[in-house]
């Protein structure tokens, strides 16, 4: 893939004032004060806004990951004047009162995938990173012609320190384009989602409205983001807008998370939709609670940019899976429903209704939704999210696979020929038969039903 760099102007403090709100957040939760010190002749300099996002938010998720409760960290940023020609410098360090760096560890951090194995990780019990974050940062900071180092603090913690040098207006190019071959969880580019992603619609329920800014800025390039500050203003959405995904904070006034994700469980209309959980707690009680109402997975605040992206893409992404799997075989287990769910007894009955009409050509969508007891439209949003089908495709899938059964036990016993299979299964037409067959299976009728065992 490519980094571009596009350095342009603009105000390096407000742009650190931008970046510290969900931040602040997050360390506000565990009681850790964040502290940043500016000396900074002028705040107009030339930088690249997306590839300093990168660096500064990878570094602070960093030190409040590993700083203590009641922890400080402070940033410190400066300019520093020019000397024998060369450009001035900017200065950023990111410090913590956290546990420090062992020695062996110091030379290895920056390293793609390079992880301690003796360093505390204070709020994310349970939650393991790539280790791609400071790799990605030093991959940056070259780019740029700069120098990033992490030093043990005196006291207690560790000091990031970047120095990048400052273009000058004239030296400035309109655009760099650097190879880069950073691995996609740390290059979040839009072209690496697939095509339908896109078109997703995630609902963030989140009160704090930084952290809901913050969330919002992750996914927007990616997806649709509507927003509710609690669960009852959720719930409302829910009820009057299409939602692909449900992304909510576990701890909310009005109603919480928790209650939200039952809410939805036990709704029909809505159960299907996938439910991520944000959450600063990090004992086994409360992730089993949230598993318990239905959640589909949780995540440990703070997290990154990447780590978000790529919980919710596993998410979908397991659920495309399992249903790969049930088209092929149409059992419903494949499916890695909630036993006692109503989407489990949803699909059952699906199951039933489908078995029961199949043989007979003239059912169609309309007939299917009467069998289950609800409308079209519900029907295929809740088939397409379960079983990744809509309701005229599962129709039609459920007799081709049953055809194909067919075909495979008339090898020997030739009792059925394929027109009759055709009829069989509830198609009017040989022909077209064999047409959607051979598009289904990569094999026509015949190969499969005269092939050789």
């Amino acid at each position: 893939g490519k980094l571009n760099i596009a350095t342009t102007k603009g105000d390096f403090v407000t742009f650190i004032h931008s970046l510290l709100p969900p931040f602040e957040v997050f360390a506000g939760e565990r009681n850790i004060t964040i502290k940043h010190y500016l000396h900074m002749k002028s705040s107009e300099i030339f930088f690249d806004e997306e590839a300093m996002h990168k660096v500064i938010t990878n570094l602070l998720s960093n030190a409040i990951k590993f700083t203590p409760d009641g922890g400080s960290i402070s940033i410190y940023i400066a300019t520093l004047p020019a000397k024998d020609d060369k450009e001035e410098t900017l200065y950023l360090c990111v410090s913590d009162t956290g546990t420090g760096i062992q020695e062996q560890d110091t030379a290895q951090i920056f390293n793609r995938f390079y992880q301690s194995k003796k360093q505390a990780k204070y709020p994310v019990y349970g939650q393991t990173g790539t280790g791609i974050g400071l790799y990605l940062c030093k991959r940056i900071v070259k780019m740029h012609d700069g120098e990033i180092c992490v030093r043990n603090n005196h006291t207690a913690g560790c000091s990031f320190r970047i120095l990048l040098p400052l273009p000058k207006e004239e030296s400035i190019n309109d655009q760099l384009i650097v190879e880069n071959n950073i691995p996609p969880i740390a290059t979040t580019e839009k072209k690496e989602f697939p095509k339908e992603r896109i078109a997703l619609t995630i609902l963030v329920v989140e009160d704090n409205a930084d952290m809901r800014g913050y969330i919002r800025s992750i996914l927007r390039d990616y997806y649709n983001v509507l927003e509710a500050t609690n669960g009852a203003e959720a719930l409302d959405v829910l009820n009057n807008q299409s939602v692909d995904f449900i992304i909510s904070d576990l701890m909310m006034p009005v109603m919480d998370g928790i209650e939200l994700s039952r809410r939805v469980k036990e709704t029909f209309s809505i159960s299907h939709i996938p439910f991520l959980m944000l959450t600063a707690k990090t004992s086994p009680e409360s992730r089993l609670e949230s598993y318990r109402t239905g959640v589909d997975e949780y995540l440990l605040k703070p997290f990154d940019e990447a780590l978000l992206l790529t919980r919710i893409e596993n998410i979908l992404d397991n659920r495309r899976r399992y249903q790969r799997k049930f088209k092929t075989d149409m059992d419903v287990e494949a499916l890695n429903i909630e036993e006692e769910s109503g989407d489990k007894k949803f699909i059952n009955q699906v199951m039933e209704a489908i078995k029961e009409h199949y043989k007979n050509p003239y059912f169609e969508v309309s007939d299917f939704s009467e069998a289950v007891g609800v409308s079209k439209s519900l029907l295929n949003k809740k088939l397409q999210s379960l079983i990744g089908q809509s309701a005229g495709q599962f129709i039609r899938n459920y007799r081709l696979n049953t055809a194909r059964e067919l075909l495979l036990k008339n090898r020997e016993t030739k009792q059925m020929n394929i027109a009759e299979i055709a009829y069989e299964v509830g198609f009017n037409d040989p022909k077209y038969f064999a047409r959607c067959f051979s598009k289904q299976f990569n094999t026509t009728p015949s190969a499969l039903l005269n092939e050789e065992e």
